[in-house]
């Protein structure tokens, strides 16, 4: 009987909490505070994919990587750090200059039916990868505020187009690290076709020598040699040739491009390349396309101090942001030193994204998160300051890991900055 009274009770405060959701009205609860979350409204209930080809038209400018790496959802099932086991097996390691003549039995032992053959030994390569978050958010805004403001519609759009930008920003920041991290080997000019090279899987380059030339010509037909001779994926083709996108500043691409005099290849493209033929990019140079990034990563004189090409500063009014006086070459008044560039074949890793899951475990019932960057207008009703519900912000969030493919292949480099 007891149990069958908690049973009952248990049915009928649920039944109560469900009554009062439907009609937005907080559950009567003993010590409710200003935390509680008896409402939220939810402008983006269901995660929406970054990744769709329509997206391109406004991210592309930010995000010069989009891309160049396959792109897919995280999978709950593969746990929360997921093992990588890549095959490997070894390959001959000389010329067949002395190899023996086929020969008839001859009764000693030296049957024709009988060879003598090398093992290749095979094996397989362990990575692992976990996923990262981050997220940002608006100040909280209130409806009366937004019903007595000049313009309320077009502030409140431009905010709205102000955190996609923020967005957009923050993901090809990511890549940009990844960049260094997620590719073995790395290099820094020197000068003439010096290159000083080191393999390692850290996020800096404090395996290499500073640089003391700028980039050339002749150190990229090196490294355009070492990207074939392991078997890198092409971007493209250009007369039978493969092509691997060359990430380079705006002054390092105009003099590489500009300035030294090459013949330049038509590049026959691939479907999943519209990011570069929407910027006019349709030429090669030596196997290189150029893939120009506006905001790469630059470093101090110390080589070890990244300078971000953004600062913030006060408006008339809030907040916003300037370019960093800084992140300009110090032959131009900054800081800037070094700066990165990237040869990039396909897949050498993998951005996987956290889906927004499974919401609902045996009778307990969540909101879908969106975890790409999408804004999400959050308006929570409490019992202190927002118990109209009319007070709300922006909240983003982002959640995605760098599957590991072929971190051997592509090359990450460091060398002088180069401005105008």
């Amino acid at each position: 009987m007891k149990s069958f009274l908690r049973f009952l009770s248990v049915l009928l405060m649920g039944t109560y909490g469900l009554l009062a959701k439907a009609f937005s009205m907080p559950a009567l609860e003993l010590g409710v505070t200003c935390n509680s979350l008896d409402t939220i409204n939810n402008f983006f209930a269901t995660a929406k994919n970054q990744f769709t080809l329509p997206i391109y038209n406004w991210i592309w400018q930010t995000n010069p990587f989009i891309s160049l790496f396959p792109r897919s959802e995280f999978d709950y099932m593969d746990g929360l750090i997921p093992q990588v086991n890549t095959s490997t097996a070894e390959l001959p390691t000389s010329y067949p200059f002395s190899l023996g003549n086929v020969a008839l039995s001859t009764g000693s032992g030296n049957s024709a039916c009988v060879q003598t053959c090398t093992t290749v030994n095979d094996g397989y390569i362990n990575r692992s990868f976990q996923l990262q978050q981050d997220c940002w958010e608006t100040r909280k805004f209130c409806l009366t505020d937004l019903q007595f403001s000049w313009q309320a519609e077009q502030f409140a759009s431009n905010l709205l187009k102000n955190m996609l930008n923020y967005t957009a920003v923050r993901w090809a920041d990511w890549y940009r690290v990844q960049n260094i991290g997620m590719i073995d080997t790395k290099v820094s000019t020197g000068s003439g076709s010096s290159l000083d090279y080191n393999s390692d899987s850290n996020f800096n380059f404090t395996g290499v020598s500073a640089p003391t030339g700028y980039l050339n010509w002749d150190q990229l037909n090196c490294l355009y040699d070492t990207q074939t001779n392991i078997g890198a994926e092409a971007v493209g083709y250009a007369e039978g040739q493969p092509l691997y996108s060359l990430t380079v500043s705006p002054g390092t691409k105009r003099y590489l491009w500009q300035t030294v005099s090459q013949v330049r290849d038509t590049v026959n493209w691939g479907d999943a390349f519209q990011n570069f033929t929407a910027r006019g990019i349709n030429t090669s140079i030596n196997g290189f396309i150029p893939n120009v990034d506006q905001w790469g990563i630059r470093y101090a004189a110390n080589g070890t101090t990244p300078i971000y090409p953004w600062t913030n500063t006060n408006a008339t009014v809030g907040r916003k942001f300037i370019a960093n006086p800084d992140y300009k070459t110090v032959a131009n008044g900054g800081l800037a030193v070094y700066e990165t560039f990237t040869i990039l074949p396909r897949n050498v890793y993998e951005v996987k994204v956290r889906p927004s899951g499974p919401t609902a475990f045996a009778g307990m019932t969540f909101d879908p998160v969106n975890y790409v960057g999408e804004p999400m207008w959050i308006n929570n009703k409490d019992m202190c300051e927002n118990v109209l519900g009319n007070m709300g912000f922006y909240k983003m969030l982002v959640a995605m890991a760098a599957k590991p493919i072929r971190p051997e292949i592509g090359i990450t480099g460091l060398t002088l900055a180069r401005d105008c």
